[in-house]
């Protein structure tokens, strides 16, 4: 692999990488957007730029779809009546006086916020996921698992930034706490493609999609439910 340099193809600025062992052009989107061009290292720039023009459909389809994506959630406000959702179900918030009681709970279908909390309410929330997160996520964990034939070391519930989870170094799975947020089924399919990285799979090659269909065989709803409504919650 030779250093990368960027090349601008039309209106489209591109990452071009080329290596000696690589036989064919590939253009890939990063999480961010951006583009990555892989060519073989003696591949003639003309023949790169004809083969980005010939994926032009492909390549703005994927750019829009990822725009959706990542388009900020309209941000909360810590006012009574606003929902917020947990496990795919929204519930309502209200705000209580303070008491003996902790800055936020769920009780009783409501998200309950202590008057003197507001102004920390976002993270309040974010504790909150985090800590539902640590004892649910480990539980689904546990049972897929099994199913998946990985064993991962501990989980871990944090911000990921467009990752809804990931698995790190020394066999660990990331979860982001938005990830309380989503239905129950579609965190078990989140959970799944973490488990499946975790057996050695670390590309999304046929020969993952394979081992994530034997644990899971509808995955492809729960795939496509989470590339469009996930970031909407």
């Amino acid at each position: 692999m030779h250093n990368p340099v960027t090349v601008i193809i039309d209106n489209l600025t591109f990452e071009l990488r080329r290596s000696v062992r690589r036989k064919t052009i590939g253009i890939t989107i990063g999480r961010m957007g951006e583009l990555i061009l892989s060519a073989p290292f003696d591949c003639p720039q003309d023949y790169i730029e004809r083969a980005v023009r010939e994926k032009y459909s492909w390549i703005y389809t994927k750019l829009a779809r990822k725009e959706m994506l990542f388009k900020a959630p309209a941000a909360k406000r810590f006012v009574d009546g606003e929902g917020f959702y947990y496990l795919g179900r929204s519930y309502r918030l209200r705000l209580v006086p303070v008491r003996d009681n902790p800055p936020l709970e769920l009780h009783n279908d409501r998200f309950l916020l202590r008057e003197d909390a507001i102004d920390q309410g976002e993270t309040h929330f974010t504790n909150w996921y985090t800590a539902q997160g640590r004892v649910w996520l480990q539980e689904r964990v546990e049972l897929f698992r099994y199913r998946v034939g990985a064993e991962p070391e501990a989980i871990k519930v944090q911000p990921l930034g467009y990752h809804w989870g990931s698995c790190g170094r020394n066999n660990i799975l990331y979860f982001h706490w938005r990830t309380m947020l989503l239905p129950p089924s579609i965190i078990d399919y989140i959970i799944v493609h973490e488990l499946v990285h975790l057996r050695g799979e670390r590309h999304h090659q046929p020969s993952f999609w394979e081992l994530v269909a034997q644990a899971m065989p509808d995955y492809v709803e729960r795939k496509r439910w989470l590339a469009e409504n996930g970031n909407s919650l």
